[in-house]
């Protein structure tokens, strides 16, 4: 016990060290920049008019504002927690919300409270963005229950997961599902059979999502709702999907503005208004509007009998949103009864809607990407756990280096994997790349422990290029293409690769089949990112299928038939950077499905032991070209 109590105290450090590093950057931007420089630095929109009040669900008042001037990058984006000012007097006033969505310069925003400001009307309106405390603040709380539990279920989860106890299993009983590979099928086995804990380490393209919907769909059938977790919105979206297409009834929670458009059928927002009881809370809520209207005629300029009427008039409204509440926490509890998973971010699984409920399992995909204080929120509310992901792909973003130090950046994935093997179902067979784009990362990162399925093993892009020259690097070594700081200097550029990485794309979509091809130009650098979108223009010009220059991050969990990297680094120092993070490159090699393409100085980056390997992998089983070679070929 004293060993995973000792886990957590140092967890609790480190969060307390995040939020410290974070909020720091956060305050200096807020407070020492005039509101101009806000609104540059895209915190901030300033002025704003206001366009539209008024009460959403749960009765919570909102108002939509539109920025005024001309539009400028800025960082608000739905599920930002936010204030409206006002600067009208010496004194500025504020309301805290949340931002619900932004559309161009439109933007609705949910304030917290029962009533909007008397300021609103006053003029010279602005809205920022402010720093989110709340989740930290659950995090931490989560810790310390976790941590101050001494005899119940969640004691036992903290005992197993961190290593102090050995987890237990039932005996393994057989799965009748034949659309799954034998990897899979015992992945299924040992996540039914786990008493406390079971993981699932799915490597690239093995059909972890597949796999994944199978385990819930057969804890579903022992007892409902199955609680469904995610670090990002964006895998929490993609396992609504696939649940609701294996035929499960899912409710989606969180905010709407980070919802996919293709689940929003399943919020509770949207299951909401198709329940009969929506019809009489509809009726309400139009009576307590009307209150609210007549209230408001009252000026602020009133005698005190208008006061009084005033005042009893907004009792009235709110008399009546306690009723819609009640009867909106009553559908909402039936709603969740009913449904076979409930899906939403491990933060999110603190929310009113899940007050008092526990679950029989809960199942965290891509765990290797959440900090672990997150997951005890969602740990608390479980008997049992199960984890899936892997830990050779991005580890979460974390910006204190004391946190990293006091462990934040190491994942509750990788204890498991290390302290438990008897827990750990590896998939083996993988369906996305080629045996040429696959053999590197898998002898690098899996122990060889990985096939390629038959169907997949040699197919390439075009359909005639020799398997060998599916994977290359173009070496740029001695062309002198230097990085460079990016336009605003938070990044790095290289005009040669980006250059190059276009003359490629370009060449590549003269072949037959481009029209049915996924092409991915990446990077781990955002300012190479942002000089590659304005050297390509529209890209819909180039005939592929589709096309998505992005980061390396950004691309984690996607796929594309294929892909070309930019490595930019590249100096007399042999410095590398993060790229010395060598699960960053895994995730980027591995996004390829039918063709690999690395554009980088061998000369910087081979200072690097992984990537002498890799340029030595390449020149053996696949094709190593000098940039030298290509000039007036492309």
């Amino acid at each position: 016990m004293s060993q995973s109590l000792d886990v957590l105290r140092q967890l609790a450090a480190a969060l307390d060290a995040e939020r410290a590093e974070q909020s720091l950057r956060f305050s200096h931007v807020l407070t020492s920049s005039p509101v101009r420089q806000r609104v540059a630095d895209g915190v901030a929109w300033y002025p704003v008019k206001i366009r539209e009040t008024g009460y959403g669900f749960g009765e919570f008042p909102f108002v939509v504002v539109e920025r005024v001037g001309n539009p400028t990058p800025h960082q608000l984006s739905g599920g930002k927690p936010c204030n409206v000012f006002s600067l009208q007097g010496a004194q500025q006033q504020t309301a805290d919300g949340v931002i619900h969505w932004v559309n161009g310069s439109m933007a609705h925003i949910v304030l917290r409270g029962n009533d909007h400001p008397e300021w609103l009307s006053d003029g010279r309106i602005g809205v920022q963005v402010t720093f989110d405390a709340s989740g930290f603040r659950d995090m931490r709380l989560a810790l310390d229950a976790a941590a101050n539990d001494d005899a119940s279920r969640l004691a036992n989860l903290r005992d197993v997961l961190y290593g102090t106890t050995q987890p237990t299993f039932n005996a393994l009983s057989s799965v009748d599902a034949p659309h799954l590979n034998s990897s899979q099928r015992h992945a299924v086995q040992l996540c039914l059979a786990a008493n406390d804990v079971a993981v699932i380490h799915g490597p690239p393209g093995t059909g972890k999502t597949t796999t994944l919907v199978e385990v819930i769909r057969h804890l579903a059938q022992r007892r409902r709702p199955v609680l469904v977790c995610a670090p990002s919105n964006a895998a929490v979206d993609l396992l609504v999907e696939r649940c609701a297409a294996a035929n499960l009834d899912v409710v989606r929670l969180g905010n709407l503005a980070r919802v996919d458009a293709a689940v929003l059928e399943h919020t509770l927002d949207e299951r909401w208004k198709q329940h009969p009881m929506a019809g009489t809370v509809k009726e309400l809520r139009q009576r307590a509007n009307e209150f609210r209207r007549m209230a408001h005629q009252y000026k602020r300029s009133f005698g005190r009998d208008e006061a009084t009427q005033r005042k009893l008039l907004f009792a009235e409204a709110r008399s009546i949103i306690d009723d819609v509440r009640s009867m909106e926490d009553q559908c909402t509890e039936l709603i969740i009864d009913n449904a076979d998973v409930v899906a939403c971010t491990p933060v999110t699984a603190r929310n009113r809607e899940l007050a008092g409920r526990e679950f029989s399992a809960v199942v965290i995909d891509e765990a290797g990407q959440a900090l672990d204080p997150s997951l005890w929120i969602p740990i608390a509310r479980a008997n049992s756990v199960i984890l899936a992901g892997d830990p050779y792909q991005l580890p979460p973003t974390v910006v204190s280096a004391e946190a990293s130090r006091l462990g934040l950046a190491s994942t509750m994935l990788e204890r498991v994997i290390t302290t438990h093997p008897s827990a750990i179902a590896l998939l083996t067979e993988q369906y996305r790349m080629n045996t040429v784009i696959m053999s590197f990362s898998n002898q690098e990162f899996y122990a060889d422990g990985i096939t390629a399925h038959a169907e997949v093993e040699a197919h390439v892009f075009p359909r005639d290029l020799p398997l060998k020259e599916s994977f290359s690097i173009v070496d740029t070594s001695g062309k002198g293409w230097d990085e460079s700081p990016g336009d605003n200097a938070e990044s790095l550029q290289n005009q040669g690769e980006a250059e190059l990485c276009v003359q490629l794309t370009r060449s590549l979509a003269t072949a037959a089949e481009t029209a049915a091809t996924s092409l991915g130009v990446i990077s781990p650098y955002r300012g190479q990112v942002r000089l590659l979108r304005d050297l390509l223009g529209d890209s819909s010009a180039l005939g592929f299928a589709s096309v998505d220059v992005n980061t390396v991050d950004s691309f984690q969990g996607s796929e594309c038939d294929v892909i070309i990297i930019s490595l930019v680094r590249s100096n007399a120092d042999g410095e590398i950077g993060f790229l010395s993070d060598t699960r960053r490159m895994n995730v980027a090699m591995t996004r390829a499905r039918k063709r690999l393409i690395i554009v980088g100085d061998g000369a910087t980056v081979c200072s690097h032991p992984f990537y002498q390997r890799l340029f030595e992998y390449v020149q053996e089983h696949a094709t190593l070209v000098s940039a030298w070679t290509l000039d007036g070929q492309l």
